[in-house]
């Protein structure tokens, strides 16, 4: 009779192929999927890095600038809500916030301001001397990728959206007591960051 095929001297069927390709094209797929999942674990936790160490920077740069901001008529604490008429600063899209302060290093009064431009930018202004007119001076990047910038001021019984110290009497009532910063970091995802500064001055 007929003698078999010797299958140890053949390679591998059709269907064999098939599974085998199947499961490499499987295990290929899973490991991209994995691959792509690290990669975008990896980056989001470097994103918010990147968010926290800002934002505590800004924070902090916030609670020493503002903590020696000075009572005084003739340069006054204004803080000025988005959309209030036109800006102190050209450009601006978030609440204004403008002071002087007497700053370690730096010589007599010294304007102070933070503003967020319509790139997202957060904006420190500075002029010294202080000449009282917060539309002067220079503005330096502080802060990128803010979508948010808001402002509130405790003038001992209330907190208010604004504060107008050219309206206030007395030097007591120039200052607010406290003010509480709220800021927004990311357009995708964005992450929200707030603290209360008191201001000892007041």
């Amino acid at each position: 009779g007929a003698t078999p095929p010797d299958r140890a001297r053949g390679g591998l069927t059709l269907v064999e192929l098939l599974i085998a390709m199947t499961i490499l094209v499987t295990i290929s797929a899973s490991a991209t999927l994995l691959f792509r999942g690290i990669i975008r674990a990896w980056r989001t936790g470097e994103l918010r890095t990147e968010r926290y160490q800002q934002a505590r920077l800004l924070l902090d740069l916030f609670s020493r600038e503002l903590s020696s901001s000075a009572a005084s008529s003739r340069y006054p604490l204004i803080g000025r809500r988005a959309g209030d008429g036109a800006p102190l600063k050209e450009g601006s899209t978030a609440d204004e916030l403008f002071f002087v302060g007497t700053l370690p290093g730096r010589t007599g009064f010294v304007e102070r301001g933070y503003w967020v431009n319509a790139e997202g930018e957060l904006m420190c202004h500075d002029d010294e001397p202080a000449d009282g007119d917060y539309a002067t001076g220079t503005s330096e990047l502080c802060g990128s990728d803010v979508t948010e910038f808001t402002a509130s001021y405790f003038d001992g019984t209330e907190w208010l959206d604004r504060w107008d110290g050219r309206t206030r009497t007395g030097p007591d009532g120039q200052l607010p007591r406290a003010i509480h910063l709220v800021l927004v970091i990311g357009r995708q995802k964005p992450e929200q960051f707030e603290t209360v500064i008191y201001v000892p001055t007041s």
